[in-house]
């Protein structure tokens, strides 16, 4: 509603002649805002770039507010015809992107006012790079756009999804930053099409390096990440646990690490698929991410193993984490396709935490990864600590196919049950 009444006001205020003199400006803006607005870059922090704001500035320096209007208008619901043909999950929801006109034109009308401010309403904006009124007129008036527009989604993903500002993304410096520089470009679009409109085709062609730079962020986080389960992967999450342990050696600090293994997810494979399969992996990478800190360090290891850092813990509370992740498992419900019923599985841990300087990132893995071996022993679906296991160093560096013919036979030892399930078969 207050889009239409600014637009209004605008439209009214605004002569016939100036329509006229200004449609083709706005038509070339227009055509090249659809174009931008069509190609879109994907950032790690789940952020969308589009050179579309580029555009759009030079419009709210160059136009009309009105013709503006019109251009963001024509450039998002081209946009939007494009996703509902093509079915997309995208903008699936009506309202989505008569939200995002508005926030860009909110958004152009308060930076147009700014620039005014600085400028005159009548100011000729040819000498911007001659007055410096006109200069801090325009980039007052990009920083406007940006905070208004970012202010205005960060509200709305606040009240509508329930998000902090800081989990949106949307006040991150790198994310200004970006759209900033874009207003810029845009700024500078502006003042070519003053000087002679065809010097816009070499200015825009770094376009390109920045589309390409654009996804740098994307492209590092995709060789740091696992795909099917959305942690870092074995590499990464190696450097970063060589941090973590150097660090809390130095400072005297503790820190835990949990190794833990999906229990028979081979049979998962061979009776629901392997589809099946990379579905409980990226089941497990959830479960995990929401159950540990957001500064906990976790990974896949490799195949169905996972390995969780844990910065500033010791061995009891590291215990005390693994056996809530493992309960979480244990009752997760994971819904394939290939099964009528939702599949559950459970994961076995082990617990291995520094004990003095002679703790290294390799004695930690052993420790750990040993602990998952006796868990398994003990009928998987439980945590073993290495303070449970007699003997570890005799254990550790045995030869593996001495190991595994070792003659000692396990004893099976179940969960203990409830309290009241033990009542309950007591009193029957």
């Amino acid at each position: 509603m207050l889009t239409a009444l600014l637009l209004g006001v605008a439209i009214l205020s605004a002569s016939p002649s100036s329509y006229s003199a200004q449609l083709p400006l706005a038509l070339v803006l227009m055509i090249s805002a659809t174009l931008a607005q069509l190609f879109k870059v994907e950032a790690p922090n789940n952020q969308t770039y589009f050179a579309t704001t580029i555009f759009l500035f030079a419009g709210v320096l160059l136009l009309n507010p009105p013709l503006f209007a019109l251009v963001v208008v024509v450039s998002y619901l081209v946009e939007w015809v494009k996703e509902r043909i093509m079915q997309s999950p995208l903008l699936r929801l009506w309202y989505l992107q008569p939200f995002n006109i508005c926030t860009h034109v909110l958004a152009g009308f308060a930076a147009k006012g700014v620039y005014d401010f600085f400028a005159g309403y009548l100011g000729d904006f040819s000498q911007v790079y001659s007055s410096f009124s006109l200069l801090l007129g325009v980039v007052t008036s990009a920083v406007t756009y940006v905070i208004v527009n970012h202010l205005m989604v960060g509200l709305a993903l606040v009240l509508a999804r329930g998000a902090s500002w800081k989990d949106s993304g949307i006040l991150d410096v790198e994310t200004l930053t970006i759209e900033t520089i874009l207003l810029f470009m845009g700024a500078v679009t502006a003042v070519l099409w003053t000087i002679n409109p065809w010097l816009i085709l070499p200015a825009l062609s770094p376009l390109v390096l920045m589309y390409k730079a654009l996804m740098i962020p994307q492209l590092k986080r995709d060789a740091q990440v696992d795909a099917k389960t959305g942690l870092f992967n074995a590499r990464h999450f190696t450097v970063l646990f060589t941090a973590e342990v150097e660090r809390a050696q130095r400072f005297g600090r503790p820190l835990s690490l949990i190794m833990a293994d999906l229990d028979l997810l081979r049979n998962i494979n061979n009776t629901y698929g392997h589809l099946a399969g990379d579905a409980v992996l990226g089941e497990m990478g959830r479960v995990i991410r929401e159950t540990i800190r957001e500064y906990d360090i976790a990974g896949r290891f490799g195949g169905e193993e996972f390995a969780i850092v844990l910065p500033e813990v010791d061995l009891e509370d590291a215990r005390i984490v693994s056996e809530r992740l493992r309960e979480v498992v244990e009752t997760t419900h994971v819904v394939v396709g290939t099964s009528v019923a939702p599949i559950h599985v459970t994961m076995s841990l082990g617990v291995s935490a520094l004990n003095g300087a002679g703790s290294t990132l390799n004695s930690l893995l052993h420790e750990a990864d040993v602990a998952v071996y006796h868990a398994k022993l003990r009928g998987r679906n439980c945590v073993v600590c290495v303070n449970e296991i007699p003997h570890l160093d005799d254990f550790g560096s045995m030869d593996p196919e001495a190991r595994l013919a070792m003659p000692y036979v396990p004893r099976f030892v179940p969960r203990p049950e409830p309290a009241g399930d033990i009542a309950r078969s007591q009193g029957g």
